[in-house]
């Protein structure tokens, strides 16, 4: 009897599969579906005024050496500009700048993150075109100022609207982007800057941001932003534009997980640009966004791309600063392609880690050249190829993570309704670190010498490597709702 009881206990259960749709929604599904054609195209298309804010950035390269010639045919003044004029030229589009980084990002929670960057778009054509046509110093600082501002307000924001179009799996991906537009626009300015008249020049670079105004009502609004508004057919409908490789099935399963990302953030409805600072997790969430943005600026990138020529001048190199900064641009624009495919197989905090400390080593190499040209040392003959060399390394481990990353990492650490507000204060607070790093550079190489001040651009990145390692969590495929709780436990 117990032997028949061991027997039946020891037969084979057969498995009978279950078809009800309700149990087949709770089995997890791994299968990751390829990016659409769609999602490329509008990201892509999101990115054409970064192109332009690349290109005006470096606009004063090309366009100083065409106004300081005597030629009218050459110099739109018909005179050649003064050092009063190049400084007003130059210093005051950054405030103006700042103003729109800080004030126009909220205009994206009130009338959408589409209409807000269209508009903005829209008046960045305008200023561009009367910048083209502009033929005094007064003219000129109006519509670079206004151009600075409405290219800002799109800044702040295309990295916010990108996130929110995205999945888990490509929003580091796809939030590169942002980094490599912004390279792309110095490439373009470059390259054909020298070549064309300065109106000419002005206008093909602003032409990105024409074909912009024309196609991007292609783009769906943000579905984070319609859903959030209780929009939710609108918000069905963007997911099947941007996803339209995905069954109704998986459309309705990445609803819902917009909506629970959504109530995981619910207390942060109505919030002010004060819950940053009130709440412990958005303290957190601003301290963790501010330690890429502060290391990638206190690497040195914006003195020695906006003093590259001078910087080269310096070294006593045979190459021209336009050469140089064509080789650079084009490397730099190489290095941020391959970062934007590989960050989601890495992870962001291990690229930022490799990246900053990797940038610290050509720069203290560099500090060492201009310290052996300081004291006048004969080695330095056998040297003559560590500037380009340096550089080049410089650029290509500063694209590797702390050039694209920060900017990407920053929109999925705040909630919705903070989104805005927290890019807002993060480029109020990287416009003023920007300034006063332009504006101490030429005072302090002159009392201190060039070697000291590489010399500590170089240990910001060994000191930010450190601050990543011990402070700087992990987001890769992390849903918001899940990073939300990440920082709540911090």
């Amino acid at each position: 009897m117990e032997e028949a009881k061991k027997i039946e206990a020891l037969q084979e259960v057969k498995y009978i599969p279950n078809d009800n749709p309700a149990v087949q929604k709770l089995r997890p599904t791994t299968d990751r579906k390829h990016d659409t054609f769609f999602l490329y195209l509008s990201v892509l298309l999101t990115q054409l005024p970064i192109v332009v804010s690349g290109a005006s950035t470096v606009w004063t390269s090309p366009a100083l050496v065409k106004l300081k010639s005597n030629d009218s045919e050459i110099n739109p003044l018909g005179r050649p500009i003064t050092t009063v004029e190049i400084s007003i030229i130059s210093g005051l589009p950054v405030i103006f700048g700042l103003a729109g980084s800080m004030l126009l990002p909220k205009l994206s929670d009130i009338i959408g993150r589409k209409k807000h960057l269209l508009t903005m778009g829209f008046f960045a054509l305008a200023s561009g075109i009367a910048l083209a046509f502009s033929n005094s110093v007064i003219y000129i600082v109006i519509s670079r100022c206004l151009l600075g501002t409405a290219l800002n307000g799109c800044y702040s924001v295309v990295p916010i609207f990108v996130a929110e179009i995205c999945e888990n799996h490509n929003r580091a991906k796809f939030g590169c982007f942002l980094g490599l537009a912004h390279q792309i626009g110095h490439l373009f300015a470059f390259l054909v800057g020298p070549v064309f008249t300065l109106r000419h020049f002005t206008l093909i670079i602003t032409s990105p941001a024409l074909v912009y105004v024309l196609l991007f009502f292609v783009v769906p609004e943000s579905p984070v932003y319609l859903l959030d508004r209780g929009r939710e057919m609108e918000c069905r409908e963007a997911l099947r534009k941007l996803r339209n490789n995905k069954t109704d099935e998986e459309i309705d399963g990445d609803l819902e997980m917009i909506r629970e990302d959504l109530k995981a953030t619910a207390s942060s409805k109505r919030a002010t640009i004060m819950d940053i600072f009130r709440m412990r997790e958005n303290r957190v969430a601003l301290m963790l966004a501010l330690l890429p943005l502060m290391i990638q600026h206190f690497s040195g990138v914006t003195i020695i791309m906006g003093f590259l020529a001078p910087f080269f001048n310096a070294a006593g190199t045979s190459l021209s600063g336009n050469t140089v900064a064509i080789i650079v641009a084009t490397i730099k624009t190489t290095s941020y392609l391959f970062t934007s495919f590989v960050v989601e197989r890495f992870g962001r905090r291990r690229m930022l880690l490799i990246s900053s400390t990797c940038t610290g080593v050509p720069l203290f190499a560099l500090g060492l050249y201009f310290y052996l040209q300081h004291v006048h040392s004969p080695v330095l003959q056998h040297l003559q190829w560590l500037p380009l060399v340096g550089i080049i390394a410089n650029v290509v481990f500063y694209a590797m993570g702390i050039g694209p990353i920060p900017m990407a990492l920053t929109s999925e650490l705040f909630p919705l309704e903070l989104r805005a507000a927290s890019s807002c204060v993060l480029s109020g607070v990287v416009n003023l670190v920007v300034f006063a790093l332009i504006s101490a550079f030429p005072l302090v190489s002159e009392s201190l010498g060039m070697h000291w001040c590489v010399w500590m651009f170089s240990g910001s990145c060994f000191a930010g490597a450190l601050l990543i390692y011990l402070f700087l969590p992990e987001t890769k495929g992390k849903s918001f709702a899940e990073i939300r709780r990440m920082l709540e436990e911090f």
